[in-house]
């Protein structure tokens, strides 16, 4: 167990730093949080220019990340890594929020844009984990969910908020709050929330993109 632990060093340093030179002027408890109206804060962002992470930081981070694979990555790798991680952790929360909004108050649902704001967060979600080098992990009994074929508008709904809590639950892990403090259980808890939201909005728009053109027939 001593060696896994050592083994997830450079993976949490990926995990985290970048995230925290992008996202946060200093730290990450010197953030502040957008709001869109009603709603619930982006986390990570920031109405001021944030520190730019030096030289040496951006080599340390990105080398940690090489080292997950073996592979070491070009200078222009590592820059457009990393502008590219900060991107897609801020939008994946404001193309959710804004999807979630509108579809949580719509008498009728809109599956066009459901269909291309999942697909969205799936684009995304998919580059954040390849940009973070995630390894694979087994999904648990607790995290394990199932994903059955959408037929009307409530199930919609309900795949939506349950997409929407893996999304939550990633972006507010420990992990990306505390990088002096390495855990095992939430480092593989936030890679299991990760995967879940690259299938689980994958489904929705593909699902979404049916409903849609059923829809459209309807007299």
């Amino acid at each position: 167990m001593k060696g896994s632990a050592t083994k997830t060093m450079p993976l949490i340093s990926a995990i985290v730093f970048p995230l925290v030179a992008y996202l946060a002027p200093a730290t990450v408890s010197a953030q502040t949080e957008h709001r869109r109206p009603g709603g619930r804060p982006v986390v990570g962002t920031n109405t001021s220019p944030s520190r730019k992470p030096s030289i040496r930081e951006r080599q340390l981070i990105m080398d940690a990340m090489a080292r997950e694979v073996g592979r070491p990555r070009s200078t222009d790798e590592k820059r457009i890594a990393l502008v590219q991680i900060a991107d897609d952790f801020q939008q994946i929360q404001m193309v959710n929020n804004k999807m979630m909004e509108a579809a949580m108050k719509a008498a009728t649902l809109d599956y066009g844009d459901i269909g291309s704001s999942t697909a969205e967060i799936k684009k995304r979600a998919s580059r954040l984990k390849s940009n973070l080098e995630l390894p694979s992990v087994e999904p648990d009994a607790k995290s394990k969910q199932e994903y059955k074929p959408l037929v009307d508008a409530a199930g919609m709904k309900a795949a939506l908020l349950s997409l929407d809590k893996s999304i939550m639950s990633f972006v507010e892990s420990p992990i990306f709050k505390n990088p002096n403090v390495i855990d095992m259980d939430q480092t593989s808890k936030a890679i299991r929330d990760l995967d879940i939201i690259i299938e689980f909005s994958r489904l929705i728009s593909k699902d979404a993109e049916r409903l849609g053109k059923s829809s459209s027939k309807r007299p």
